[in-house]
This record gives structure tokens, sequence and C-alpha cells, in this order.
């Protein structure tokens, strides 16, 4: 008994592994380091976010996600929209966030770039079926039969694209940048917190946070 409510449980880590394929929260798509400039953003250090959209209400919810994170990580984050003549348009002038950074007395400035992006998702013509002990069609793994969906349609839905940078306030020097898309069948909210946990968790690796 104990061994099939293990294989079952296994079945259905599978099933969800294979039907989520190609549809995860979020994924870097590009990155750039820039591996000459030193040693990454120490505990305490203050960090000034901007996040760059057409919409206000998406803007606070970005920044707000950077604040709690970088909270996480032992830094303090500067909202940009706290801050008098911080635009949110998605193509300022560069120097005007660098010369809000400095004023503020941020170490780094970290901007994130917001656009839509659409992915191709597809309808399935028929239901998912497991098996167990057999099934038909699909693939049988253990006795275990499952069967995946056969034909339907493709269709379009909504989702986040970022390009962020980081670039150290004193020298004015990118330091990296990185590209992002979202892929969740989620609201705005929950692809900005995507998009924010990769990146965050993208520039760990490269030694930038420590």
């Amino acid at each position: 008994m104990q061994r099939l409510r293990n294989t079952t449980i296994a079945c259905s880590a599978l099933l969800c592994a294979l039907m989520l394929q190609g549809c995860t929260t979020a994924r870097m798509t590009s990155q750039w380091h820039d591996n000459s400039h030193g040693a990454g953003l120490p505990a305490g250090s203050r960090v000034l976010v901007v996040c760059q959209t057409g919409e206000q209400t998406l803007r606070r919810l970005c920044e707000d996600g950077w604040s709690e994170r970088m909270r996480a990580e032992g830094l303090t984050a500067v909202r940009g929209y706290g801050l008098p003549g911080v635009s949110s348009d998605p193509a300022p002038r560069p120097e005007q966030a660098l010369q809000a950074a400095r004023a503020s007395n941020s170490a780094a400035l970290i901007v994130m770039k917001l656009a839509s992006a659409g992915y191709t998702v597809a309808a399935p013509g028929a239901q998912v079926g497991v098996g167990i002990g057999g099934g038909s069609g699909g693939f049988s793994y253990g006795g275990i039969g499952i069967s995946l969906p056969i034909g339907g349609s493709a269709t379009t839905r909504p989702g986040l694209a970022s390009d962020t940078t980081l670039t150290d306030s004193a020298s004015g020097v990118v330091v990296w940048s990185g590209g992002a898309s979202s892929h969740a069948n989620t609201n705005a909210a929950g692809q900005l917190e995507a998009l924010t946990r990769v990146t965050v968790d993208a520039m760990k690796r490269s030694g930038l946070l420590r």
C-alpha cells in the first residue's frame, strides 16, 4: 500500500511537470556582467530602484516589490516614485535617475524597464487522463499510464518582459544588465513578483549582492 501511495505521488508530480513545462512563472532570457567592477553591494547599502512603465500603478507595485526583495537581502531600497523629478517614462533621460541616486546617498541605481509581451499556449482538445496499473496512449512508466492531450488550438496570452540594469552611482558605470520574461497565467502583480525574484536571484549568482 505504501509503495502504491509513493508511486501515485510520483505520478502526480510527473504529470504536473509535463503540463507546466514551458509555462514557468518567469525566466532570465539574457545577462551581462562587468567582472572587472569588483565586489558586490555589502549588507546595509542603499539602492535607488526605478521601474519604468507607462502605468503609475504598475510602477508603484514594481518598486514596492523591489523594496521588499532588497530588504530581504539586507539592503535598503529607495523607491523612485517617492522622489521628486524621477520619471517613470519608459525612455527618460538616463542622467536624471543617476543624479537622484547620488542625491539620496544610494550606492547603486537599479532600473527595471517593463514592456508587454505575449506567449503562445496550446489549448488541448481532450482531457488528460492518468491510470494506475495501465493507461491508453501517451506513455507509461512502472504500470502507470498517462495520456496527454492531442490536437487543440494555440492562443496568445499577455505577459510581461523586463530589462534591468544595475549602475554604480559613484562612477555611473553599468555593472550588470539582464532581461527576463514572465510566462504565468496570472495578473500583473504576480508577474511582477516573478520577474523581480528571478532578476534578484540572477544578481546574487553574479556576486552583486552579498
